[in-house]
C-alpha cells in the first residue's frame, strides 16, 4: 500500500541541521528564509511568507484585503471546507459556485453567473481552487474578477509545481497559497505558504502572521494586530530538503499517471477525469466517477474497502458539498444557511456522489506496481459487479 510521507535520509539530515543549530524558531538567514526564497522562485513568485498551515494562508490572504465584515466572497462547492472557513472566522459570507465536472475546477460560466446577479457589487472576492492539481481556468476568473472589482486569491493547496499557460501557479492571483498538511506533496505534517507580487500585500501577511511586527523593526514593536503563524526552522528545513528534489519526483509521479490512464481509460465503467489542456498538473489526485451500476452495488465506500483489503489506497472524496455542512448552522457567523440548504449545483452532487480520487503517493514506485495497482483497481471493479 502506497505510505506517504515516506523518510528520506536527504530530509534527515536537513532536520538534523536545523536541530543540531540550535534555534528553531523562524530566526534572519536561517532554514524559514531560504524556504521563502526558493519557494517563491520555483513559483514565479516575488514574494512567500512560510506560516503555520494552508488553512492559515488563507486566513492572512484574506485579512491582508481589509474586507470589511458581511463581505461576500465566492468559492467553489467542492473543496476542502478550510477555503470557507477561513474567510468565516474574519466575518465574511462565502457564496457557493459549481465545478467543471471534468476538471473539477471553477465552472466559470456559472461564476460569471452569479457575478452577474451581484447588483450590489457585495462580491469582492474569489477564490478559485486548483483541485487535485488541476490548475482553474486563470485568465477567465481574472478577468470576471477585474470586471466585478473583486480579489483573486489562489486556494492551491494541491498544487504544487503546477502550471497555467506555462506560468507556475500561486501567484497568478492577488494572492495565492499552498499546504504542507501531511498528505501533500511536499510534506512537514503542517505549514502552508502564501505567495504574492504585490509588496503591500506581502508586507501586510508578514506582519500578521508575526504578531503584527513590522519588517526590520523591533521585537516589541507592533504596528498591526497580529498573530503568531511563524513556521519553525525544523518544519522549513524537511520542506527545503523535498523541494530541491520535487521535479524529480513529480517526473515520476507523471510517467505512472500515464499508465493509470492507458491502463484503465477503456473500462466501461468509470470515467477518468482529464486535466485541463490550458495547464500541467502534478496529478496530486486522479479523479476517477463511477458509473450508475458500480453505484448500486456499493458506489464509493465499497470500492475504497475493496482496494484497501488488496493493500490498495483509493479515497471516497468528498460526500456532500461545501453548502450542505453543518458547521454552517452555528449562530455565531450569521451565514445564510438556510438559502444554502436550497442550493443544488449539479456538477458538485454528482461529483460528490461519484467521484474518488486515485492518490499521488500511490504513483511514486516503478512501472510493475503502477500496473497492479490499475489490474487490482480493474479486478476490484469487476468484484463489486459480481463477474
Amino acid at each position: 500500500m502506497g505510505r506517504w510521507p515516506i523518510p528520506d535520509p536527504i530530509d534527515e539530515a536537513y532536520l538534523l541541521q536545523a536541530y543540531r543549530e540550535g534555534v528553531w524558531g523562524r530566526y534572519p538567514g536561517g532554514f524559514v528564509e531560504t524556504l521563502e526564497k526558493e519557494f517563491a522562485k520555483y513559483h514565479d513568485a516575488k514574494y512567500a511568507v512560510a506560516v503555520t498551515s494552508g488553512t492559515t494562508a488563507l486566513m492572512l490572504s484574506y485579512l491582508a484585503l481589509d474586507l470589511p465584515p458581511q463581505t461576500k466572497f465566492v468559492t467553489p462547492a467542492y473543496t476542502f471546507i478550510a477555503t470557507a472557513t477561513a474567510g468565516i472566522v474574519l466575518g465574511l459570507i462565502p457564496v457557493f459556485v459549481d465545478i467543471d465536472f471534468e476538471t473539477l475546477t471553477i465552472d466559470v460560466n456559472h461564476l460569471a453567473e452569479v457575478l452577474e446577479k451581484d447588483k450590489e457589487n457585495s462580491i469582492k472576492l474569489i477564490v478559485p481552487v486548483h483541485f487535485a492539481g488541476n490548475p482553474a481556468d486563470m485568465d477567465k476568473v481574472l478577468s470576471l474578477a477585474r470586471k466585478h472589482g473583486a480579489y483573486v486569491v489562489e486556494d492551491a493547496a494541491q498544487a504544487h509545481g503546477v502550471s497555467y499557460k506555462g506560468r507556475k501557479v500561486g501567484a497568478i492571483g492577488d494572492t495565492g497559497i499552498f499546504s504542507f498538511q501531511s498528505g501533500k506533496m511536499m510534506t512537514a505534517g503542517e505549514g502552508g505558504m502564501v505567495l504574492t507580487n504585490s509588496f503591500e500585500l506581502y508586507e501586510k501577511i508578514w506582519s500578521y502572521h508575526h504578531a503584527g511586527r513590522a519588517i526590520g523593526g523591533e521585537w516589541y514593536e507592533h504596528i498591526r494586530v497580529g498573530l503568531n503563524f511563524r513556521m519553525t526552522e525544523l518544519q522549513a528545513a524537511v520542506i527545503l530538503a523535498q523541494l530541491r528534489r520535487f521535479d524529480k519526483m513529480l517526473a515520476k509521479i507523471k510517467r505512472n499517471a500515464k499508465i493509470i490512464y492507458d491502463e484503465l481509460g477503456n473500462n466501461p465503467h468509470i470515467h477518468l477525469h482529464k486535466p485541463p489542456s490550458y495547464g500541467e498538473t502534478n496529478y496530486y489526485f486522479i479523479p476517477i466517477s463511477l458509473n450508475d451500476e458500480l453505484l448500486a452495488k456499493g458506489g464509493k465506500k465499497k470500492l475504497a474497502q475493496i482496494m484497501n483489503e488488496k493493500g490498495f489506497r483509493i479515497i471516497e472524496g468528498y460526500m456532500k458539498p461545501l453548502y450542505k455542512q453543518k458547521a454552517f448552522e452555528e449562530k455565531r457567523w450569521k451565514l445564510p444557511y438556510e438559502e444554502y440548504q436550497k442550493l443544488y449545483l449539479k456538477a458538485t452532487e454528482e461529483a460528490c456522489n461519484r467521484t474518488m480520487w486515485i492518490p499521488h503517493y500511490e504513483l511514486i514506485y516503478d512501472d510493475d506496481y503502477t500496473i497492479r495497482y490499475a489490474k487490482t483497481l480493474s479486478n476490484s471493479i469487476k468484484e463489486m459487479l459480481g463477474k
